[in-house]
């Protein structure tokens, strides 16, 4: 479907025409389809999201800590666990950023948001409330891959909606890091900015409007809304 650029940045960067809870809900009906999908674009539709696979998970008898989605690059014969962080700028410590901001400020807000991840939810010593694993952290936990593939390399994958990386430009849609919070087997932790990403295309597309994405969740959830009411 077919996702207009400039008010998904407006509504959840800028919280522009939003209500107090507005955006958590919109979030809960959008966030993990919108993210998800719009790392797949990121990535030229060349990975499988695995929607029908168990989620990521750490026991056999499948409870424990769980992550969102598991992410298939056939091509590198790699899983991603992905965990999906919805935060927009209502969150604790979210900034609001215009959709025409210029890379000065874009650059401070996704620093900002960054440096608050590192003090708390990847910090290695990390306040009470934010003790490893934790909501964020859990994505460096060796989860138990679905059995079919079982023989691919795993690799971490955090994706935000919030303008948000580690790189030094503060400006790329997918950073890295590799000096970890937790002890973990993996060697890196690969992080992804959504907000970034449609600010790149927005800017680069001169004004592009419109994004084409893969929404199943949320096209099964509007139909459930359009039976439920009319809107006049």
């Amino acid at each position: 479907m077919k996702v207009n650029i400039k008010e998904l940045l407006d509504f959840f960067d800028d919280k522009k025409d939003s209500e107090k809870g507005d955006a958590n809900a919109l979030m809960a009906i959008l966030g993990e389809d919108l993210n998800v999908s719009a790392y797949r674009h990121f990535r030229d539709n060349k990975i499988d999201i695995l929607i029908d696979s168990v989620l990521p998970v750490i026991k056999k008898d499948k409870k424990g800590k769980r992550l969102d989605r598991w992410i298939l690059d056939k091509k590198a014969d790699t899983l991603f666990q992905c965990e999906i962080k919805n935060w927009a700028a209502t969150a604790i410590g979210g900034k609001s950023l215009k959709a025409n901001a210029g890379k000065a400020e874009i650059k401070k807000v996704a620093k900002d948001h960054w440096k608050h991840q590192l003090s708390t939810n990847l910090s290695k010593k990390p306040p009470k409330k934010q003790k490893h694993p934790n909501g964020v952290s859990k994505v460096l936990l060796t989860m138990r891959k679905p059995s079919q593939y079982k023989n691919l390399e795993v690799e971490p994958l955090l994706i935000y909606w919030m303008p948000i990386s580690s790189d030094k430009a503060g400006l790329k849609p997918l950073s890295y890091i590799s000096d970890l919070p937790v002890r973990t087997a993996f060697k890196r932790l690969h992080i992804f900015s959504v907000s970034l990403y449609l600010r790149q295309m927005y800017k680069q597309g001169k004004g592009k409007k419109f994004i084409d994405l893969d929404m199943p969740h949320f096209i099964h959830r509007m139909k459930i809304l359009q039976r439920i009411a009319k809107v006049k």
